[in-house]
């Protein structure tokens, strides 16, 4: 399926929206009027090694020649994305 109508928006269901390859433009006649991104839920197993190997990349870093070498295009927000940082930013928010 290369695009939906606004007619076939209404006859679908969630989980055909959610067996959508990817992005579905949805369109009235020839028009483009937005865009359907189904949601897929992430594989806990997978987002837990992509993250131990960010974690492991990290480690080697200088964060302050990176922050001082951003500079040169003006103000930088430094982040930090590391497990312990998320756990206190999202205590923070509870």
């Amino acid at each position: 399926m290369t695009y939906l109508s606004i007619r076939d928006l209404q006859k679908i269901s969630g989980e055909t929206i959610g067996a959508l390859p990817g992005p579905t433009p949805v369109k009235s006649g020839d028009r483009t009027v937005g865009l359907l991104v189904p949601l897929k839920m992430a594989d806990p197993d997978r987002l837990a090694a992509v993250l131990a190997r960010a974690e492991a990349l990290a480690k080697g870093r200088d964060s302050a020649a990176e922050d001082a070498a951003l500079r040169q295009f003006g103000d930088v927000d430094p982040v930090d994305w590391s497990v312990e940082a998320v756990r206190a930013l999202m205590a923070e928010r509870t």
